[in-house]
């Protein structure tokens, strides 16, 4: 696969978006994980939704709870679905890796859309999530469990997935004045996914 596909991963979901969002669980296998991040942050608190994707579930469990949300994605047909799902909500086309808002949230969520970076960018993220949190804010996102890099292959069209180390993941959160809160090793009951939960001390 070429560079420019490792880089532009999120093109994919401009060819898939229809298929992926009605194949997407709505189970919410994900709300253990929300849930925490519900029980650390301010009621009605800010939280930015970092790949939002189509808005759900996550971004509609969040809503629903009276949290006010903005979602970044970069996928033009996945922000067109989250718009028709949600069009009272404000969405951004964004690649999260130019992300620079003018503000700041209490929590940010890159649930298994920080995972499509190339691991140099991933690295480059951690300024990013630090400069849009509030302090004491929540970083969640979800990784691999190895340094490692991967295609698999959805609705016929290859997506590109890499991970660093766990104990880079760590190095980083540290360097950027993150404590650790939670790290879940392929989760069973959710989809094997693991998920970083981290606040920021500031």
């Amino acid at each position: 696969m070429s560079d420019k596909e490792r880089k532009d991963v999120f093109k994919v979901y401009d060819i898939i978006g229809e298929s992926f969002y009605e194949n997407r669980s709505q189970n919410l296998m994900e709300e253990k994980y929300l849930e925490t991040i519900c029980s650390l942050i301010p009621k009605a608190g800010k939280i930015l939704d970092l790949g939002c994707g189509s808005g759900k579930p996550i971004f509609e469990y969040f809503k629903k709870r009276g949290f006010k949300l903005l979602g970044v994605d970069a996928s033009e047909k996945m922000l067109a679905i989250a718009r028709k799902n949600f069009p009272e909500d404000k969405f951004l086309l964004m690649d999260m890796r130019q992300l620079h808002l003018d503000q700041k949230f209490h929590a940010i969520i890159a649930w298994h859309s920080f995972f499509h970076l190339e691991a140099k960018d991933q690295e480059k993220m951690f300024n990013i999530f630090q400069e849009h949190l509030e302090p004491n804010g929540i970083l969640m996102f979800t990784s691999g469990n190895e340094q490692s890099e991967a295609w698999s292959e959805n609705f016929s069209q290859a997506l590109f997935h890499a991970s660093l180390s766990p104990e880079r993941y760590m190095e980083l959160l540290s360097a950027h004045q993150f404590s650790l809160v939670q790290h879940s090793i392929e989760d069973p009951e959710c989809g094997g996914a693991t998920v970083w939960i981290a606040q920021l001390i500031q």
